[in-house]
């Protein structure tokens, strides 16, 4: 597994996945069970109560922990540093060669920039779909 793409991806995910694990916990736990239960009630069978109730009641916590772990992992430098080697160059292993061992300062602050936008960006993506999820949690409790 190293020194290759795929060494890298399984590293960093595996790094990743107790921050998604631990936000979509919280989330499925809040979910009210006496939705699903009425649910069951009315004749809805697991798979429609899977695609009809639970789902969309999670699908706001799913993109946040989805996008939370993309923007955690914009800047991750030490696992794709060890794990892929001079070969597999992420965006954070390449500012720092830049800097380092090229001295072009201008192409790293400008990586850097765009490093930020994309960070700025995803969090603001992750607060339209929060506040898109508290809506449409509100609105099925009244």
């Amino acid at each position: 597994l190293l020194y290759n793409e795929i060494g890298v991806v399984i590293g960093t995910t595996s790094m990743m996945l107790p921050y998604t694990v631990l936000l979509l916990y919280g989330v499925m736990r809040g979910v009210d069970r006496r939705l699903l239960a009425a649910a069951a009630s009315m004749g809805a069978g697991r798979v429609t109560i899977f695609r009809r109730v639970y789902l969309p009641l999670v699908a706001p916590g799913l993109a946040s922990a989805g996008l939370l772990s993309f923007i955690l992992s914009l800047g991750y430098y030490i696992t794709p540093a060890l794990m892929g080697g001079p070969n597999q160059t992420m965006i954070a292993t390449l500012i720092n060669q830049q800097v380092t061992k090229d001295n072009q300062w201008n192409g790293a602050a400008a990586q850097g920039v765009i490093l930020l936008l994309l960070t700025i960006a995803g969090l603001l993506l992750v607060k339209l779909v929060s506040s898109l999820g508290a809506s449409r949690k509100k609105r099925s409790a009244s």
